[in-house]
């Protein structure tokens, strides 16, 4: 589970930047959105809240928290393996400041891992990478497993400690554009690869926004992988009141046109030697439609609302979080979908029974009727907002101490938060 995620010098963002989830003793409101850390060292009178809310105007940096975010799980995952020597590290800093192109970017997460909270953090130039170290709790007090700094012409290691295998080999495999986490993890170093999995394998990144066929092969998938899953989603579009009374997946071949547009020449060679590539087939999907007093009428997923397609699409990958307890970061929830049905989604979230592993989601919006009381915490929300300098800030709703009676509504449409849109009177268009 997440407890925090610090980032700084990255795309819009400058100062360094801090997305909490640790929930707000003062707030006894919503307990079902929360996860309680009684077992975890230190941590004994905390809880984790199961989501936050992004809102800010567009251009904002709403987007650039998740790619902050997605960057330091990519360059965990990758950067030991994908990474040549010389291979710059892509970072991408703030650009709009004196310097800042040449100054570091940092990111850093704490968070839990098997009952034990961890911080790792790491510092990259586009050369190379200037300071790493990761921090364990596993009895209240801090334990630092290693360290690494660049000094300007070498690496400075912390000293080997009772808590911590060190490996001097490792070390020197260790290359300047790669994480020694990383390298750990690749040579079996095993509290190294314990903290790699984790990030390999807890985190999903999603944009909404970006195609309305996100999530169809997943969703169809399961009715052969998990047919008990599948028909949770035939249920929930039942519940969704989207006219729907049940879905049938036909696998098809896949054409040599449809080949050709997915596939490269490289990629169709490779299946043509394997004899793979009369194997593939397309699933199809078609949702079943029935009026009164008439039997079922089978619709392709093409005739289907834009909104009922994104249902069905996001159906099965948001069982799939639950099921296995993943963080997630999604971008654009809402697109495409009522409001009412975003909250569907996200009250299976926060119900324990659905969710018993802890998931957690991240997401941005647009959408002023999830301020209401009984769907967000107010702890759960936060503004981006860009200023004069171009540089974005991240805040909490709870830096503002909203009144307990107040609309929140209301407040963040008249811009008492802050993370609206500057329009001006007619867009300055001429009449």
């Amino acid at each position: 589970m997440l407890v925090e995620f610090r980032f700084k010098n990255f795309r819009s963002f400058y100062k360094e930047q801090a997305l909490s989830f640790v929930a707000s003793n003062y707030d006894k409101s919503l307990k079902s959105h929360l996860i309680p850390l009684r077992e975890v060292p230190g941590f004994e009178k905390t809880s984790l809240l199961k989501a936050v809310a992004l809102y800010g105007a567009n251009a904002s940096g709403k987007s650039n928290v998740l790619q902050a975010a997605a960057f330091m799980v990519d360059f965990v995952n990758k950067s030991a393996a994908d990474l040549k020597p010389g291979d710059p590290t892509g970072v991408v800093p703030f650009a709009l400041a004196p310097g800042s192109a040449e100054e570091p970017t940092e990111f850093e997460m704490t968070m839990i891992i098997d009952g034990i909270r961890h911080q790792y953090a790491f510092a990259a130039t586009r050369e190379r990478v200037v300071h790493e170290i990761l921090v364990a709790y596993p009895k209240k007090k801090a334990q630092r497993w290693f360290e690494r700094k660049w000094n300007g012409n070498a690496y400075e290691w912390t000293e080997p400690t009772e808590h911590f295998r060190h490996d001097m080999a490792l070390r020197d495999r260790t290359r300047e554009n790669a994480l020694f986490l990383s390298t750990g993890a690749q040579w079996n170093h095993q509290q190294l690869t314990t903290v790699y999995q984790w990030f390999k394998n807890q985190f999903r990144f999603m944009n909404l926004d970006a195609d309305v066929q996100f999530g169809f092969g997943f969703t169809a998938g399961l009715l052969k992988k998990k047919p008990d899953t599948f028909k949770r989603v035939v249920e929930m579009l039942k519940v969704a009141d989207l006219g729907v009374v049940d879905a049938v997946v036909e696998e098809q071949p896949v054409s040599r046109d449809l080949i050709v547009e997915h596939f490269t020449a490289a990629e169709v060679s490779r299946l043509e030697r394997e004899k793979k590539l009369d194997q593939l087939v397309n699933a199809v999907v078609q949702l079943k439609h029935r009026a009164s007093g008439m039997e079922p009428v089978a619709f392709e997923m093409s005739e289907e609302s834009v909104g009922t397609r994104r249902f069905f699409a996001l159906a099965g990958p948001w069982l799939d979080i639950l099921e296995n307890g993943y963080t997630v970061f999604i971008d654009e929830l809402e697109s495409s979908l009522h409001p009412l049905l975003v909250k569907a989604f996200l009250n299976l979230l926060f119900c324990p029974k659905n969710n018993p592993k802890g998931a957690q989601v991240i997401f941005t919006t647009h959408n002023p009727t999830l301020l209401d009381n009984d769907i967000l915490r107010r702890d759960q929300i936060w503004f981006t907002e860009k200023g004069k300098d171009g540089a974005s800030s991240l805040y909490p709703l709870t830096d503002y101490k909203p009144r307990d009676s107040e609309s929140l509504e209301k407040g963040y449409l008249a811009g008492r938060y802050g993370g609206l849109p500057y329009i001006p009177e007619g867009l300055l268009l001429a009449p």
